[in-house]
């Protein structure tokens, strides 16, 4: 049962804009390490740290039926898997109130923006 959702669409021009302007910080601010490592590699750079904004907001969001406190966008990590799909790493001070519950993510791109959605669902 889906007990939470968020949604979070950004416009890559400013993101572009801030990865210009504040480079190293900006990064720091949204990235988690293993993140970091694989936006270094990327092709386009501008388009996944702007779907990744986009999902770690869409998550907090959701979160916020779970937790009193939001949490750094750099705590959360959104990873490929096995497939390439992207799935959602909490930290454990998030995680050990998330007993039971599954996330699920999916992030798109356009040439101008960037959307995600998070769902969380009981597991059952």
């Amino acid at each position: 049962m889906v007990t939470a959702l968020g949604v979070d669409i950004v416009e890559i021009r400013r993101i572009r804009s801030a990865l210009e302007r504040f480079r190293r910080h900006f990064t720091e601010h949204v990235l988690s390490p293993e993140e970091k490592n694989y936006f270094e590699k990327h092709h386009d750079r501008v388009a996944y740290l702007a779907g990744r904004f986009a999902a770690k907001e869409a998550a907090i969001k959701a979160l916020g039926v779970y937790l009193d406190k939001r949490p750094p966008l750099a705590a959360l990590a959104v990873l490929d898997d096995e497939h390439g799909l992207p799935r959602l790493v909490l930290p454990a001070a998030v995680a050990v109130n998330l007993k039971g519950i599954k996330s699920k993510v999916s992030i798109s791109h356009s040439r101008d923006t960037a959307i995600a959605v998070v769902i969380f669902e009981e597991d059952k």
